[in-house]
């Protein structure tokens, strides 16, 4: 970030009188649009793309030992990132609507939404600051189609699928299942097809 932009962001959030400035790519952050992803096709379900690259300003410049948590107060949700002087704001995160705590992500609703934030220095567990900020989030509905990224075939004796890592010329019965599985983009995976076969021995 450009030192005199936040020169800037510093007075404008200690003139606030204490409410923190949420950052979106280094910019001011007042509104966010969440995207909100109903994918169809092959993978149908529901999903969201995070909104990465938001970090935080508070009248507290950021300096060395110092760490700040920031709370949705109505989700219940928070991050807990490193304040400290080898950057000019928060540790960068990403946020998302949910409810609830979620890890790797701030979570957010659909509307305005306040939070509180605290800064401590992590060596003395002292509270420097505390205070408020408020966001408001609207959200983009769309539809994709989603594909599977990938089908592969595994094979194994009739009614034993543990086989399938072993040698199908040990099936008892000589029959084998192959079985076509498409594979989603996320990691789920749909049977297509089974089909059942008889080895044919040499």
């Amino acid at each position: 970030m450009d030192p005199g932009l936040l020169g800037v962001l510093l007075a404008q959030t200690i003139a606030s009188g204490g409410n923190g400035q949420f950052l979106l790519n280094g910019v001011p952050l007042q509104q966010v649009t969440a995207q909100l992803v109903t994918f169809v096709g092959d993978c149908p379900g529901d999903g969201q793309d995070l909104i990465n690259g938001t970090s935080f300003l508070t009248p507290v410049a950021p300096a060395p030992y110092q760490r700040i948590v920031i709370t949705n107060t109505g989700t219940g949700g928070y991050t807990d990132r490193e304040y400290d002087e080898r950057r000019p704001s928060a540790e960068p995160f990403s946020m998302g609507l949910a409810n609830g705590h979620h890890g790797s992500f701030l979570s957010l609703s659909e509307g305005p939404n306040a939070f509180t934030y605290v800064v401590r220095n992590r060596i003395s567990n002292t509270e420097l600051r505390q205070g408020n900020a408020a966001l408001m989030v609207t959200v983009n509905r769309s539809i994709r189609n989603r594909s599977f990224s990938q089908i592969k075939e595994e094979r194994y004796c009739l009614g034993d699928r543990s086989s399938r890592y072993g040698k199908l010329d040990q099936c008892s019965d000589g029959l084998i299942t192959v079985e076509r599985i498409g594979v989603c983009p996320n990691g789920a995976s749909r049977t297509l097809s089974l089909e059942t076969v008889r080895l044919r021995r040499s």
